[in-house]
Order: structure tokens, then C-alpha cells, then sequence
């Protein structure tokens, strides 16, 4: 019975991501991309994943709703240098293929489908999207409930996602220059955490959200003139998919930093601010 309903399971998502690849690439020209069968990168794996870190959402939060929180220091010690150096590699990885490739930095880099110099680094981009759903497992244990947002969770499971889909089907080319902010962005911010384990006056932690802000709005930027150019090389449909999905998450930061740092409250009072 299991095995009939894992067969049934993969065969929906073969048949699934087939048409999800028709639609992204109806020219067929990354029909042999040699991503496709690389670790992780099935969509059966994928949706398996993504489900896993919902059910630790919603059955984490039950769990622990009535239990101590859990800290656990040498941990997230670890991890937030882990993720520091890791980040930071990734970025700095990106900028380097970019000039090994010679990339200008504007938009509608060559894209090449069948021997991609960014995809490795794209498919290690990929799995750290799955090392940051360790994020999400400190906040539940630690019972940081005001840190479990919606923009929370929907980000860190959205992002999975869409990166399953370039690894797939946008793995090349102008895909780069994300890796770049996104990996200098998460470098600040895992160094914010870090310092945030042994210090609670942190003096830019306001300035972060800022800088992601202005990661989202370089990203649509990229997208936008992609669009209005034209330009082939990137898929046009990965293009504006990942426009409305940038644009989803500039909408939620920007609430989010009005809301933190604006000083007001929509009923026109300032915020009390609250003691750790």
C-alpha cells in the first residue's frame, strides 16, 4: 500500500514538473539541463521537504506550546558561524564566476543550458534554503512566538520553491547576481544573530531589514529590465513569476519595517517599547 502511494507520488510530480519545465522553457532548449539529476533536485524531494518544514511549523508550535523553551547556545552558536561563512562564500563564489565569465553586471547574461559555470554554485544556494529552515526550529523551541510570522514561514518555504525552479529551469546566466545580494545580505544577518546571543543593544539592527529591502527592489530592478528588453537568454516566464514574487516579499518587509521602526502605530500612538 505505501509503496503504491509513493509510486503514485512521483509519478504526479514527474508529470507535474514536466509541465511546469514546458512552461518555463516552451522552446525545449534546457530539455537535457544536467541540473535535473542532481541531489535534491527532484520535485517529488522537493515538495517533501517543504511539506516537512510546515508540519514541524504547525506541530513544533503545538508541541511546545505548553512546555519550557528549550535553549540551545552551543548550537545556534555553531550554526549562525556556519551560516556566516557559508553565506559569505556564496557571494563571494558568485562575484567570481561573474568576472571568470566575464558578466557586465546588467541584465541578459549569456545562458548557457547545457554546461552551466553558475549552476553548481545555484544548486549549493538551493540546499542552504533548507539550512535555514533551522531558523524557523530555533524560534519554536526558544518559544519566540512574535518571530513565527507569516512573512516568517512564508518566506523561508516560498524561497525553497522558487530556487527548485531556477535550479531546474534558471540555473545560468543572470541567476548570479541574486546569489551575490542574497548571500551578502544573509552574511549580515547571521552575523546580527550571532551577536544578538551575547548582546541585546544592537545599534543597525533596523538598517538590516533596510538592506533587504534593498536587495528586493535591485532584484526587480533586474527583473523589469529583463522584461522590457526582451531579453531570451533567461526565461521570461521564470522572469516575471520571480518579479511577482519579489514584489510579494518587498510589500511584507516594508510592512514589516514600518511597522517595527515607523514609531507609530496605525492608531496614530507611538509603540511601547517592550523590555527582553
Amino acid at each position: 500500500m505505501a509503496a503504491a502511494l509513493l509510486a503514485d507520488y512521483q509519478k504526479t510530480c514527474t508529470d507535474l514538473s514536466a509541465a511546469i519545465f514546458k512552461w518555463a522553457d516552451p522552446a525545449g532548449a534546457m530539455v537535457k539541463a544536467p541540473t535535473r539529476t542532481w541531489p535534491l533536485a527532484g520535485l517529488d524531494v522537493a515538495l517533501a521537504i517543504a511539506a516537512f518544514y510546515l508540519i514541524i511549523v504547525f506541530v513544533g508550535s503545538a508541541m511546545m506550546k505548553n512546555a519550557q523553551p528549550v535553549k540551545l547556545y552551543g548550537l545556534q552558536f555553531f550554526y549562525n558561524i556556519s551560516q556566516v561563512a557559508l553565506c559569505s562564500y556564496m557571494c563571494i563564489e558568485a562575484a567570481i564566476q561573474a568576472y571568470r565569465n566575464n558578466y557586465t553586471f546588467l541584465p541578459c547574461e549569456p545562458f548557457n543550458a547545457t554546461n552551466p559555470p553558475i549552476a553548481p554554485l545555484l544548486w549549493l544556494f538551493y540546499v542552504s534554503k533548507v539550512f535555514d529552515f533551522a531558523d524557523t526550529v530555533f524560534i519554536i523551541l526558544g518559544k519566540k512566538w512574535n518571530q513565527l510570522s507569516f512573512l516568517h514561514v512564508y518566506h523561508h518555504v516560498t524561497i525553497f520553491l522558487v530556487y527548485w525552479l531556477n535550479l531546474n529551469a534558471g540555473y545560468d546566466g543572470d541567476i548570479f547576481l541574486t546569489v551575490i545580494l542574497n548571500g551578502a545580505i544573509h552574511t549580515v544577518m547571521y552575523t546580527y544573530y550571532f551577536l544578538s546571543m551575547h548582546t541585546k543593544d544592537i545599534w543597525w539592527k533596523k538598517y538590516l531589514t533596510l538592506f533587504q529591502i534593498i536587495q528586493f527592489l535591485t532584484m526587480n530592478a533586474q527583473a523589469i529590465y529583463l522584461l522590457c528588453v526582451g531579453c531570451k537568454g533567461f526565461s521570461p516566464q521564470i522572469t516575471k513569476l520571480y518579479l511577482g514574487y519579489i514584489l510579494s516579499l518587498l510589500v511584507l518587509f516594508l510592512n514589516f519595517y514600518f511597522k517595527s521602526y515607523s514609531g507609530v502605530k496605525p492608531n496614530g500612538k507611538k509603540p511601547v517599547s517592550k523590555k527582553a
